[in-house]
Order: C-alpha cells, then structure tokens, then sequence
C-alpha cells in the first residue's frame, strides 16, 4: 500500500483500496478527539449529506501501522 502519513484520502478511496475489508480503520473527528468510529459506510453517507451544502470531506492519515493493519485517519470537512 503507497499510503503515507499526512495524506489526504475520501472514503471512496478506503473502500476501493479495500482497506475495510482488511484493516482496522478509526476514524476520528478531530486531531483532539480520542474515540474512533470505525463504520466506513455511514463515513460514505456522511461525505454524501455534507456535498449536498457544498462541504468537501477528507481524511488526513494519522497513523499508519502494517504489522498491526491498522489505519487511523482524521475526518476534515472544507465548505466551500
């Protein structure tokens, strides 16, 4: 996988990598949120919803661990 801290990513693209089926994904809200959400599909619902007013939603990879298949990303929402 070519996924690098820092980069952004949309959730279409964590479900095509197939990254759901065999990570761990924790989704959190905020760099100072402390629990993850790990539900890929209402992370696609909520990505729909939000474009629906002109908001952008990506993820900022937090962490990234191979051994542990384990991929922590920051939720950013951008309106535009």
């Amino acid at each position: 996988m070519e996924t690098k801290e820092g980069e952004l990513l949309s959730i279409d693209e964590v479900v095509r990598l197939e990254l759901a089926k065999k990570w761990k994904i924790a989704i959190y809200g905020s760099e100072r949120e402390e629990i993850p959400i790990y539900d890929t599909m209402a992370e696609r619902d909520l990505e729909r919803i939000t474009s629906m007013d002109g908001g952008k939603v990506k993820y900022r990879v937090k962490s990234l661990d191979e051994v542990e298949k384990t991929l922590s990303v920051i939720r950013e929402i951008k309106w535009e």
